[in-house]
């Protein structure tokens, strides 16, 4: 018989027992209560919580914003049939999704070739930013055989590029005829840039997240970049995905 699981989200809240996969959980279907698609190991009524956010329009939260995108995904688009280029998108955002889920943030969008997710929320985390850079160095190692996942050759170029800042986000509803829910403000922007600044292969984080993990990186490489959008130049580390994981 399948294992009843419940919701983590939910039992951490309200110490309440929603399953949301097994047996006991198809009582709870008809009721609209089922799996999240933010995180295996939440269920719909974790998701209320961002409508209750929605109502007051934006709240302010200590959290982690992690972006990675595909390096090399444009110039493939012009090598290989569409196909392909389809297997390579999905293979790609669910090692995210696994990447990140496993260390209990939560994906918040996929945009194209590239992912943003958000730590700390809703699963309520001290550890969150330890948890980012871990999901970081998971996705990097996953994305080491990507290309042989998908048949592309060796001198086809493809890499994960990966930024990472931590600090307090507005999270709420942008957009006027269509709503969409989000983090928003300098730390998410900034987390943005520097996975631009990003090369293949290579994790960004600013100095925020170096101070947090900086023990597990002794070989770390200080590295200071000009951003776009950015008017002082910008003091980031390149963390090495052969390092040991953050514990």
């Amino acid at each position: 018989m399948t294992k009843t699981t419940i919701c983590q989200g939910c039992w951490e809240q309200m110490h309440t027992p929603i399953p949301i996969r097994g047996p006991l959980s198809l009582l709870f279907r008809p009721f609209g209560i089922k799996k999240s698609q933010m995180h295996p190991n939440l269920c719909t009524i974790c998701e209320s919580m961002f409508t209750r956010v929605k109502k007051h329009k934006q709240i302010s939260i200590s959290t982690t914003i992690f972006f990675a995108d595909l390096r090399g995904y444009t110039n493939l688009s012009q090598q290989i049939e569409p196909e392909k280029m389809n297997e390579l998108l999905h293979c790609f955002y669910d090692q995210c999704s696994a990447a990140v889920w496993e260390r209990e943030g939560i994906i918040n969008k996929f945009i194209g070739d590239s992912v943003l997710a958000i730590f700390n929320f809703p699963l309520i985390r001290k550890e969150h930013v330890a948890n980012a850079v871990n999901a970081a160095l998971d996705l990097q190692n996953k994305c080491e055989h990507l290309k042989d996942q998908i048949g592309l050759g060796d001198e086809q170029e493809l890499g994960v590029g990966i930024g990472i800042h931590t600090g307090n986000c507005y999270l709420g509803e942008v957009g006027t005829s269509y709503k969409d829910f989000t983090a928003i403000g300098p730390v998410v922007n900034l987390a943005s840039r520097l996975q631009g600044a990003a090369s293949a292969g290579e994790i960004l984080v600013t100095e925020n997240v170096f101070s947090i993990v900086k023990d597990q990186f002794p070989y770390a490489q200080q590295k200071t970049v000009t951003l776009k959008g950015i008017r002082d130049p910008v003091k980031s580390y390149v963390l090495n995905a052969v390092e040991t994981a953050v514990e």
